[in-house]
């Protein structure tokens, strides 16, 4: 297995890896502003929750342009794909539904006052 190869294989699992990762930052992240933000200002959690939930979503997208390039490979093997592509469209799939539930923290942080203890 040459690195270009190993390389290519970690595209598969991007949307797998970075929509969970991005949650649990902002999961993480939001906690750790709420005290800051009920004595400062509110979009420190709210701009976070923005670039965390684009970092889901560009996992998606690397994940798709990986499903794209290897659509060939599917026709080649006899059984109609292979576990890589499974992967990257479950990456797809998780990130899309990791990046919801970022744009739902986000929501509920706009909505509801960081004071409130």
């Amino acid at each position: 297995m040459t690195e270009a190869d190993g390389h290519s294989r970690l595209l598969y699992w991007a949307g797998v890896a970075l929509g969970p990762i991005a949650w649990g930052i902002n999961l993480q992240g939001v906690y750790v502003f709420a005290h800051f933000s009920c004595e400062k200002t509110r979009m420190s959690g709210a701009i976070l929750s923005a670039v965390l939930a684009i970092l889901a979503l560009a996992g998606t997208v690397i994940s798709a342009l990986a499903v794209r390039r290897g659509a060939s490979a599917e026709w080649s093997d006899a059984q109609g794909g292979g576990p890589r592509t499974f992967m990257a469209w479950l990456g797809v799939g998780s990130g899309v539904l990791f990046a919801l539930v970022i744009a739902n923290q986000l929501a509920a942080s706009l909505m509801i006052s960081p004071c409130l203890r």
